[in-house]
């Protein structure tokens, strides 16, 4: 009798045990995990945002408030050195006052959430694999005969560049998007000639939504704007850039025309192909035309891979190249 009274209650036992621990392992589930339990998820959720970055609107053109060194940033004094010879990342510093000219001899350089100097890579003159990127920066050039930004591999993304001659010039593989291309240097005395883009000969260029504007008003030796973006076949031919999203801003004053299309036969390299002008936007202006004689020239629709689509006034009406 003890004998079966014993397994008897040792079944028992276990039937109450496993109903303990299904209770115990309901009330677990309902109950929410701790900051402990939660692992990296806790860290995430509670950590602070970072610095926003500017972004563009995509109906609306770069300005003032989707350029340059983010809001939030605080730049410290750059200590160099001015030329880079080695990959390197600058972020968050200001150069103005240390360098006249931030010169790139090394490949894959970046400058980020800064505020620079020109910018020079010297790419073409030296080594193909030179490259430099620019981005949430503002490049002040300041009173410079020549490129705000200049070189071949260049990007430039969401920046204000001011000063120099021209804002970037461009020898082969640039990229130029949702920047603010403006306030060129014009001095008095002189018949410098200027652009918010320009290229006097290369390949493999992208120009995509930003606000470009010749600022430069006539002098009396004759200097003064060019357009807003100009390619010329000066040294190489102009091949393979879209022009695309942009606004082209109005100088009706100085400015012969808005745009220079690559076509122009008493250059040496005449003939522009694989150009594009795709969705930009050309202000009319006071005088309605954008520049003084109309708002683009030398584009040859029937040259090889060159293109025209979609370009307006910026009333909407269709614009149509001469």
């Amino acid at each position: 009798m003890a004998r079966t009274w014993s397994r008897t209650a040792l079944v028992a036992a276990v039937v109450l045990l496993v109903g303990v621990l299904a209770v115990v392992a309901v009330r677990l589930l309902d109950e929410e995990p701790s900051a402990a339990d939660a692992g990296d998820d806790a860290t995430t959720s509670d950590a602070p945002e970072p610095v926003g970055k500017n972004r563009s609107t995509p109906d609306a053109h770069p300005d003032a408030d989707s350029t340059g060194v983010p809001s939030g940033t605080e730049l410290v004094p750059y200590a160099g050195p001015c030329t880079l010879v080695e990959t390197a990342v600058l972020s968050g510093v200001d150069a103005t006052g240390v360098c006249p000219a931030i010169v790139v001899q090394a490949p894959g350089v970046r400058i980020e959430a800064s505020r620079v100097p020109r910018v020079e890579s010297t790419a073409t003159q030296v080594d193909p694999t030179y490259s430099v990127e620019v981005v949430d920066s503002e490049v002040v050039a300041g009173k410079w005969i020549g490129g705000a930004v200049w070189g071949s591999n260049l990007t430039v993304r969401r920046s204000e560049v001011t000063g120099g001659q021209h804002s970037v010039h461009c020898g082969s593989r640039c990229l130029v998007e949702d920047s603010w291309l403006h306030d060129q240097f014009n001095p008095k005395g002189e018949a410098a000639h200027n652009n918010a883009f320009i290229s006097n000969g290369g390949t493999d260029m992208v120009v995509r939504h930003n606000t470009l504007h010749c600022t430069a008003e006539l002098n009396a030796t004759g200097g003064g704007c060019t357009a807003d973006l100009s390619l010329f076949g000066d040294f190489e031919p102009i091949r393979d850039v879209r022009v695309e999203d942009n606004l082209l801003k109005a100088n009706d004053s100085s400015a012969s025309y808005c745009a220079y299309g690559g076509h122009a036969p008493g250059k040496p390299f005449p003939d522009a192909t694989g150009v594009v002008f795709n969705g930009n936007v050309f202000e009319r202006g006071a005088n309605g035309t954008c520049g003084v004689y109309g708002p683009i020239t030398s584009f040859d629709a029937t040259a090889s891979g060159n293109a025209w689509r979609d370009n307006t006034w910026d009333d909407g009406s269709e614009l149509v190249p001469e």
